[in-house]
């Protein structure tokens, strides 16, 4: 259980570290890879060790799915999330993918390490209108 508990606080240590290497430049995105990191944090628990989705991770989701309003910003926000979760060890992608469904909201791309957010966001955005 010690052991457990020192686990959670290196990884969290570590995705703070990883937050702040994260590129500071904006490109005309309404939304920063800081700002998803920052909201996604909650979820990286879920994603690696499982268990239970946090309320503030299912908070985070929905605020950045909110913010998310161009096309711009959503393939912004697939390439924070693909590069920022290559970055965690442990991360169980499958278990990642889950964690829309659990906060009762959607995705409309899975995250994986291969993940092309023009090409999946072209195709599931025109299968919205």
């Amino acid at each position: 259980m010690c052991r457990s508990g020192k686990a959670k606080v290196g990884l969290m240590m570590l995705l703070l570290t990883v937050s702040m290497l994260l590129p500071r430049h904006r490109v005309g995105a309404a939304i920063t890879c800081e700002q998803v990191t920052y909201l996604l944090i909650p979820c990286i628990s879920y994603g690696v060790f499982g268990g239970t989705v946090a309320p503030s991770c299912c908070t985070g989701i929905k605020t950045l799915d909110a913010a998310a309003k161009t096309t711009e910003d959503r393939r912004k926000k697939c390439n924070c999330i693909k590069e920022g979760a290559a970055k965690i060890p442990g991360l169980n992608y499958d278990r990642v993918n889950e964690i829309p469904a659990k906060c009762g909201t959607t995705c409309p791309y899975k995250v994986t390490p291969d993940v092309d957010c023009s090409k999946s966001l072209s195709l599931s955005l025109s299968l919205l209108y």
